[in-house]
């Protein structure tokens, strides 16, 4: 639009929405212009604002928000061109723009400044040498479908509804049990039940837990219990709303994960016990690095609220690289090459775990805390596997 402006409310609180709303209704309609708000697809409004041509004192009655199916959730911020006789709006150069959204409270965001007595609420400019209003680039809104706070150069931080905080402690509480599942039995695993001694590669007596050996002997019982993991995760996010048989699926696929990685754990301790292998401790490096990864990134959107859906496509096609990948390791039987893909696939999981927590914490309907934990969960095994798969690698 040529002479106004347009910006997103999705604070992921419908309460919180219309209050918002509101007040910014209020604060426009007491500066002479005409708001309009229409609700969108995902949640929210989106919000257009435009000079009204009359006196900034003058209240211009305003249109109620409407259902609009085919309104956009991301729309261009476009610069506002001053109101017919609105001498306080100058152009950017004198730090005029808008009134101030109403709506924020004490949680103001940076740069924008407090009206005084019959004017406009300033903008700070945070960048040197910024065009005038009147010429002033469209900014795109960040993000894709379902970006939620203000566009514009500053975007805002939208607080988590109660609600939504209590579904978060939900889904990390359930997450937080399957891994501590999923490490007991990978321990068990290994240190618990009888033993089969093997030759080592130096010659040496090796005692092989016996679960363990059979998967190290036998390549049909290896895949067929990887087969049994991703048959269960399926099953458990099939069952995932279904109440106290959810929860049970979910611990079982933390059973199995533990189980599948004992082989590789085992092989990696006897290496790192041998010193062949990049780290001292790989097992230990390895949870290390997946822990760190983990906090880092739920830390990140939780405080920037970032929508990360564009990375959807991005990340469907590295799964396929990966996946051709791995299979080639199999047939090349090149230790560089193995370790490019197990690089590529923490990278790819990475990606995985920052789209997944971005949803949740955003874009989540609330009603599937289990798929959502089974989600995160299945992203820290892939991570944690491939990170153990490079911190074991040779050091020749």
């Amino acid at each position: 639009m040529s002479d106004g402006f347009e910006f997103p409310i999705n604070t992921g609180d419908p309460a919180l929405d219309q209050q918002t709303l509101a007040q910014m209704e209020a604060q426009y309609q007491a500066a002479g212009m005409t708001m309009t708000a229409t609700a969108s697809p995902g949640g929210g409004f989106h919000v257009k604002v435009a000079p009204a041509g009359a006196a900034p004192a003058a209240a211009v009655p305003q249109p109620a928000a409407q259902a609009a199916p085919t309104q956009p959730a991301a729309q261009d911020w476009q610069a506002p061109q001053a109101p017919p006789g609105h001498q306080g709006w100058q152009g950017q150069a004198q730090g005029q723009p808008p009134a101030q959204q109403a709506g924020w409270g004490q949680h103001q965001q940076a740069g924008w400044q407090q009206p005084g007595a019959g004017q406009q609420a300033g903008w700070q400019q945070q960048q040197a040498a910024q065009p005038a209003w009147g010429q002033q680039p469209a900014y795109a809104a960040a993000g894709a479908a379902g970006y939620g706070g203000v566009a514009g150069p500053v975007a805002g931080i939208q607080p988590l509804g109660a609600d939504r905080v209590k579904y978060l402690r939900k889904v990390y509480s359930l997450l937080a049990g399957a891994c501590f599942v999923a490490i007991v039995c990978g321990w068990a695993a290994i240190n618990v039940g009888p033993t089969v001694t093997w030759e080592g590669a130096r010659g040496e007596a090796v005692e092989v837990p016996w679960l363990v050996s059979l998967m190290l002997e036998s390549s049909t019982v290896f895949w067929a219990t990887f087969a049994v993991l991703v048959g269960a995760t399926f099953v458990a996010s099939w069952v995932s709303k279904v109440r106290h048989v959810n929860v049970f699926a979910l611990f079982a696929v933390g059973a199995i994960m533990g189980i599948q990685l004992a082989p590789m754990s085992f092989v990696a301790m006897y290496f790192a016990g041998l010193g062949d292998t990049l780290s001292a401790n790989p097992i230990r490096d390895a949870g290390l690095m997946t822990m760190a990864t983990f906090v880092g990134i739920t830390a990140y959107v939780f405080v920037t609220r970032k929508d990360f859906s564009y990375l959807k496509a991005f990340l469907s096609i590295g799964f396929f690289v990966i996946l051709v990948g791995c299979i080639l390791t199999f047939v090349l039987d090149s230790e560089i090459f193995a370790l490019a893909v197990a690089t590529g696939g923490a990278l790819l999981s990475a990606g995985f775990l920052l789209y997944v927590t971005s949803y949740i914490f955003r874009n989540s309907e609330m009603d599937d805390a289990v798929g959502d934990a089974l989600a995160i969960l299945v992203q820290l095994r892939n991570l944690f596997m491939f990170l153990l798969r490079i911190f074991m690698s040779s050091r020749n």
